[in-house]
């Protein structure tokens, strides 16, 4: 999150100048917060490699507070800081369960600005910048958001319990051009990589949505990954490695390797490239709007989903390593069942993708050395990765004023981001058998 810091001071510098040297001021200022505790457990979790996450617990309080400021009719202003206590897995039986001490955790909420240059009942223009939340799809719980949550390649998803890592939205440093005309809107987005090596690439992308009439939705973006290098040597390298060595153990798995295909009959070698595209189309479908639905809340009844192709490149090499067009494509589906304002919704979220890459991030982080690469990790445990082709959500939430209660019970793509025996090193997956799973639950408090 340190790469948001930058964001951060701009925006909320360049408004605290405008107050201070006599710029406009702010005609409307609101603030917003509040707080959290979670608390849950890994009840099953298939041994991945060195690590056990069986039985550890998942505890965590946050805290958040915001600010916005309107200056004008067109100009608003927001900053928002978070902290989260937390604390790594313990990542083995015989390190007391998964009760680990907690690590205070700053971050980074949202800074950005909004300025709108024309708003009417039912067209609008605005340009948002800075570090901002976004969801092209508002229906999402837990699953999903292909489009800007996670790499090109490896085409590793993102997804799990809600925490500062990982919320129902894609968090966005860049800038937003938005267009609404009746039922239709479009956005273009340049946003700049802040979470996966190589840091910084700009990647364009663009998503549109229509309403058709009151109860459908239909949406459809493409995302060009990484088009845009700071450094286009480190995006689509043209060396083995920064030493110029491949890895020492290469075992004959072509995942083992550092930046590099090597096709052995036609005795050729391909740099592979961390830039690559995503396409998108995502539906919304409320039955609601077509009978007297005074009893159900308003969420109850729709039936939502996306599905997404990730990586275009089907030429030798990356399909080797990615797999076909069957094995690119994430399918999620969702339902909220019919609650009656009992509850604000529940959601049950499923998700089929046939990936054959291992679910890591390990090679896209900075601590993994000087190994970063677009190539998957290696499965040296031999792991049925077809097991983790299903994936499942049950979500509920209840919000009594400035009281909101939510729970989750789901096998999805949640990581530790690290253990006690080595912190930020851990990027696979808990789960990976379709009897794996987790609960939690949280109480929030907002203002």
């Amino acid at each position: 999150m340190r790469h948001f810091q930058l964001q951060a001071t701009v925006t909320t510098t360049c408004a605290a100048l405008a107050l201070c040297l006599g710029g406009p001021k702010a005609q409307d200022m609101t603030f917003k917060g509040g707080a959290t505790v979670g608390m849950g457990e890994i009840m099953q979790s298939s041994d991945t490699s060195s690590m056990h996450y069986s039985r550890n617990r998942i505890q965590n309080i946050s805290a958040k507070f915001g600010m916005d400021a309107r200056f004008g009719e067109h100009l608003l202003v927001s900053a928002g800081l978070g902290i989260v206590d937390r604390h790594y897995p313990s990542g083995r039986l015989n390190e007391s369960g998964g009760r680990i001490p907690f690590i205070w955790t700053p971050f980074m909420v949202n800074a950005n600005f909004k300025y709108t240059f024309w708003k009417t009942e039912d067209k609008t223009l605005a340009l948002t910048g800075g570090y901002f939340p976004y969801a092209y799809n508002p229906d999402v719980k837990d699953l999903g958001l292909y489009l800007l949550r996670g790499p090109v390649y490896p085409g590793v998803l993102v997804s799990g319990y809600d925490s500062k890592y990982t919320s129902p939205n894609s968090n966005t440093a860049g800038i937003r051009l938005q267009h609404i005309s009746g039922p239709f809107e479009q956005n273009l987005i340049l946003g700049t990589e802040t979470e996966n090596f190589p840091f910084f690439d700009f990647s364009p992308a663009y998503i549109a949505n229509v309403n058709i009439g009151k109860g459908l939705r239909l949406g459809a973006g493409v995302n060009l990954y990484h088009w845009i290098p700071i450094d286009p040597k480190l995006t689509s390298p043209d060396t083995v490695s920064y030493s110029g060595s491949d890895f020492t153990n290469y075992t004959g798995d072509p995942n083992s390797r550092t930046r590099i295909y090597v096709d052995s009959v036609a005795q050729d070698t391909t740099y592979m490239s961390f830039k690559g595209t995503k396409v998108m189309a995502d539906f919304s479908f409320d039955p609601k709007a077509f009978f007297d639905a005074a009893a159900f809340g308003p969420d109850d009844l729709k039936l939502y989903g996306e599905v997404a192709m990730i990586g275009l490149d089907y030429s030798k090499p990356y399909k080797a390593l990615y797999g076909g067009m069957s094995e690119r494509i994430p399918i999620m589906v969702g339902f909220n069942f019919p609650v009656f304002n009992y509850l604000d919704h529940l959601s049950l979220e499923v998700e089929w993708y046939g990936s054959k890459v291992k679910d890591d991030l390990a090679r896209l982080q900075s601590t993994s050395g000087a190994w970063q690469s677009s190539l998957p990790v290696p499965n040296t445990h031999n792991l049925n990765l077809e097991r983790d082709d299903w994936k499942w959500a049950f979500h509920a939430t209840k919000t009594f004023g400035h009281v909101q209660l939510l729970a989750q019970v789901a096998n999805d793509h949640s990581r530790s981001s690290g253990t006690q025996t080595a912190p930020g090193s851990e990027w696979e997956t808990f789960f990976i058998a379709p009897t794996d799973w987790y609960w939690i639950g949280k109480i929030g408090f907002f203002f």
